[in-house]
């Protein structure tokens, strides 16, 4: 199957295990037997679906911190998105101290009438002025909060957590696609003895260390060129980034297979930034949705960070599904079938997100880990179609389901 054309003329029959396109008797890529121990066994009886839920993203975390050349794939996002986060918190402040004074003054009253477009339906009215009045009510519990000398560092901490959640299911999603992918392609290396997308899409053979030699030699080249053009006189700085493709010139006539292997790593990288940029426009709808439940007494904190995980979760098992090919509508229809799995796996990413500081920082790359996990672990034999030959498992050829995966 050429996994370029994403159309879906050419039927997509996904190995039970591995998920990756698989239309004979047996998987190329994971042959269902998987190196990872987790992976090889699967438990029976109407719990194991969610129970694997339930456990992913406590797997994601330990395989994130027990496992060596993944963590420093996260420190570029997670430093950026701190960046942005500062940021956003001190602009945010400065922000709430002006609102405050404005408070203070009696000058920030809310104005409880109807726009125009809006009259004519009652129910509509009736919603419009609930939601104005249920926004005023919040923002009078966040003055007293903030003004109150004993709640005072209670609500800042609320309303940085706020900020942070944001940011962090956000930006952090957003900017951690390229990344996330490449340590999903390293875990699959260890856990199918090879990555599977590369095997299907890789244009050609050239060593990647071979890759990396050039891209170091090109690198230098181009830094060495953008830094001499900028001191060209009456040269504009934006030329000066003619020396990017200039550097990369020598590697292109040095190994031809270069080109055509930068070209499907700039496709790939740019297929799973655009998954994340998805994911982000997905929590960002169901944040502004859910935004009132974090002023719910007491419970609020928990409820809106259980949203917040639960959305970023489900939105993060894009990278995946994308890294395999699946199409939008297999997507859905997998997510439906085992939604009680994936609402255990949010509820969990939730519970963690609500950790102050480190939970935001250690929740995006365990799920995206535990999903991957997961979504290996599901069944997915109702994906293929019915045409399709059954997999086979091992040199055995034992049918799925008489053999348990990974039995020799």
């Amino acid at each position: 199957m050429d996994l370029d054309s994403r159309s879906g003329v050419t039927a997509l029959a996904p190995c039970p295990l591995c998920g990756y396109h698989a239309p004979g008797e047996r998987c190329p890529h994971c042959a269902l037997a998987p190196a990872a121990p987790s992976l090889g066994r699967r438990r029976s009886g109407p719990l194991t679906g969610i129970l694997d839920g339930l456990m992913a993203v406590p797997f994601g975390l330990w395989v994130l911190l027990t496992h060596r050349g993944l963590k420093r794939w996260m420190v570029p996002p997670a430093l950026l998105t701190g960046a942005v986060s500062v940021a956003v918190l001190v602009g945010s402040f400065r922000w709430l101290d002006g609102l405050m004074d404005a408070h203070a003054r009696g000058e920030l009253a809310f104005e409880r009438d109807v726009p125009g477009w809006l009259e004519g339906a009652d129910w509509v009215e009736s919603a419009w002025l609930a939601g104005l009045v249920a926004a005023e009510w919040s923002l009078n519990l966040v003055w007293s909060l903030l003004t109150s000398q004993g709640f005072a560092l209670i609500g800042y901490f609320l309303v940085g957590s706020l900020i942070l959640w944001y940011c962090f299911s956000i930006v952090y999603e957003a900017l951690a696609g390229p990344f996330l992918d490449e340590v999903q392609a390293r875990l699959e290396i260890r856990w199918f003895r090879s990555d599977p997308r590369s095997r299907l899409e890789r244009p050609n053979d050239i060593p990647p260390e071979r890759c990396l030699a050039l891209l170091i030699r090109s690198g230098v080249i181009a830094v060495a060129l953008v830094l001499a053009l900028l001191f060209v006189p009456g040269l504009a700085w934006g030329w000066a980034l003619l020396g990017v493709p200039l550097g990369l010139l020598p590697a292109f006539v040095a190994d031809r297979r270069f080109g055509p292997w930068c070209a499907w790593v700039a496709r790939v990288e740019g297929r799973a930034l655009l998954a994340s940029l998805q994911a982000s426009v997905l929590t960002t709808f169901f944040l502004v949705v859910a935004f009132p439940l974090y002023f719910v007494p007491f419970f609020g904190y928990f409820l809106f960070a259980g949203v917040t995980g639960f959305a970023t979760a489900v939105g993060l098992s894009d990278i995946p599904f994308e890294r395999r090919g699946w199409p939008f509508r297999m997507r859905v229809a997998f997510v439906v079938r085992h939604l009680l799995p994936f609402i255990a796996f949010g509820i969990v990413a939730g519970a963690l997100l609500a950790i102050p500081i480190v939970g935001p920082l250690l929740m995006v790359p365990s799920a995206s880990i535990g999903g991957l996990w997961l979504i290996c672990r599901l069944d997915k034999r109702h994906t293929r179609p019915a045409e399709a030959p059954r997999i086979q498992a091992g040199s055995d050829a034992a049918p799925l389901g008489a053999t348990p995966l990974g039995t020799k």
